[in-house]
């Protein structure tokens, strides 16, 4: 590639910090909660019912626009990957950026579905749980009705591009495929996530909710590792 055409990859990359903000404003929105909500049937909590409409309209129309700004930002990284692939001769590091790039491109669909669904699923036990009169038993059996319809894609889509991303990552930053250094593995959205969660486990905070946007979070700081790759590549460190 010429460096003017990295150069246009390493602006149009910076379009994942406006969508990954909006992705965690969706994911606070979805995800605060009073300190004393409580787990009252597998993943439905209390704290939900406290959940107002507009919040889940909120995290909806910034799903729609986060996803738009995403597609900007990881289309032309794929492409700097595609051309990393036609010049690598190790067929393990093939594939690795491969399933990598897998799991960038299921994100342009994933991130959308997964703030419909997520904000669904929640705003569909407050109006059974209120369509029931307060029937917590009865609100639960008819809101399993509405997730085990859904249940299969939810997960298969979870787990398929943000394992893909996970392990495509921090392989090729191990292997010394991806330039960078070895600390950059803790950038991998899920790792982020999981420290989100460690902190809010280690500190105390006056409500529940305090990880809900790390793993957004994550996925803004890995591509912002990916550019130094863009970057090095301009100045021809590689």
């Amino acid at each position: 590639m010429t460096k003017v055409e990295l150069g246009k990859i390493y602006k149009r990359m910076l379009w994942v910090i406006p969508s990954m903000l909006l992705a965690m404003i969706g994911d606070y929105c979805m995800g605060i909660e009073p300190k004393d909500s409580t787990e009252i049937s597998e993943i439905i909590s209390s704290g939900w019912l406290t959940i107002a409409d507009w919040r889940i309209a909120v995290s909806n129309i910034g799903g729609l626009f986060c996803v738009i700004f995403y597609t900007m930002a990881a289309l032309p990284f794929v492409d700097f990957l595609k051309a990393r692939i036609s010049g690598c001769d190790n067929k393990t590091d093939k594939r690795l950026i491969q399933m990598y790039i897998a799991g960038l491109i299921l994100g342009v669909m994933s991130f959308m579905y997964f703030h419909l669904e997520c904000g669904t699923l929640i705003h569909n036990y407050n109006v059974i749980y209120e369509a029931t009169g307060g029937n917590t038993e009865l609100a639960i059996t008819e809101w399993n009705r509405s997730y085990m319809v859904q249940i299969v894609p939810y997960w298969v889509t979870f787990f398929a591009f943000e394992l893909a991303v996970l392990v495509g990552w921090i392989a090729l930053i191990l292997r010394g495929t991806f330039e960078l250094k070895k600390t950059w593995i803790l950038a991998a959205p899920m790792v982020v996530a999981g420290i989100g969660y460690l902190i809010e486990i280690l500190f105390p905070w006056n409500f529940n909710g305090f990880c809900s946007g790390f793993e957004s979070l994550g996925w803004m700081i890995m591509f912002l590792g990916a550019r130094k790759m863009v970057r090095q590549e301009i100045e021809g460190e590689r």
